[in-house]
């Protein structure tokens, strides 16, 4: 009953006030989503019936009520319940790690586009050891891609962490089965540019439209254009057998790695913080 009064309630509502109502069960949900199913869906509709019955004088002062609770120290200090951020950042940096060491110490034959037989047991190391990163990451990125957890600046992190991450595993899963049949990776770097264009953009993206916090925005952004950086280089190290090139992609993947070495950090000791104690 109190169901179906909401539906026809809902419904001859204005676009505007649909628009707030939706706004207003996204917060409430995320906030109570840490709890049971069956308490969630109580108190959701409890919300809503509140919502529909005051909603000619009300609505604004609830929106203000949610942030409010949003902005309360004990929420800020807790980490989301689809968080994986802190544990996505360092296997980015074993990744980045792995490929750096992949492009010093592999014995790679550009010329005939594999790796030669004296480097087999460290080429299948490689291979497993990025096989498990990449599939970690592209796992979580596409979790956060169909979640959607994170519903502040209307889902713009779920495409900023998500899809980063979830094209980024696949590049990874490329490098990892191409090296465990040893077979074309001038292929691979050519996936590479195309997912290191995306990162430029969400790069970009970050500084002009102000998205992660403002103390360690440009941290974020250089740890994207670092790693676009690096694909982009995997062209000529992969095409050349010139050790220079290779360097200087081995490099840059440290560099890389460095970079979300620091956004790890980060994130593990803001999610690890304990909440304040009550007054």
């Amino acid at each position: 009953m109190v169901t179906t009064r909401a539906y026809y309630t809902l419904k001859a509502c204005s676009p505007s006030v649909k628009v707030q109502l939706g706004n207003m069960l996204v917060l409430y949900a995320h906030l109570l989503l840490p709890m049971k199913s069956d308490f969630l869906f109580g108190e959701i509709l409890g919300f809503v019936t509140h919502i529909i019955r005051n909603r000619n004088g009300y609505i604004r002062n609830l929106f203000n009520v949610m942030i409010n609770k949003i902005k309360n120290k004990e929420l800020r200090h807790m980490a989301l319940p689809f968080d994986y951020l802190d544990s996505m950042a360092w296997s980015i940096v074993a990744s980045a790690v792995l490929v750096g060491i992949a492009a010093i110490r592999l014995p790679f034959k550009a010329s005939e586009d594999t790796v030669e037989d004296k480097g087999k047991h460290l080429r299948m190391g490689l291979a497993i050891a990025l096989g498990a990163s990449g599939l970690y990451l592209f796992i979580t990125g596409l979790a956060i891609s169909i979640t959607w957890p994170f519903p502040a600046s209307g889902g713009a992190y779920n495409i900023l962490f998500g899809g980063a991450a979830s094209l980024g595993g696949l590049v990874i899963l490329a490098t990892s089965v191409t090296l465990a049949i040893n077979g074309s990776l001038k292929a691979v770097s050519y996936f590479a540019v195309v997912v290191g264009l995306y990162l430029v953009v969400d790069a970009y993206a970050m500084m002009n439209y102000g998205l992660t916090q403002a103390a360690t925005r440009w941290l974020a952004a250089s740890s994207y254009a670092a790693a676009a950086l690096a694909s982009f280089l995997s062209v000529p190290a992969t095409h050349s057998d010139n050790k220079y090139l290779r360097w200087l992609f081995a490099v840059f993947a440290f560099l890389f790695a460095l970079a979300w070495l620091a956004e790890a950090s980060n994130f593990t000791w803001a999610h690890l913080a304990p909440p304040p104690p009550a007054a």
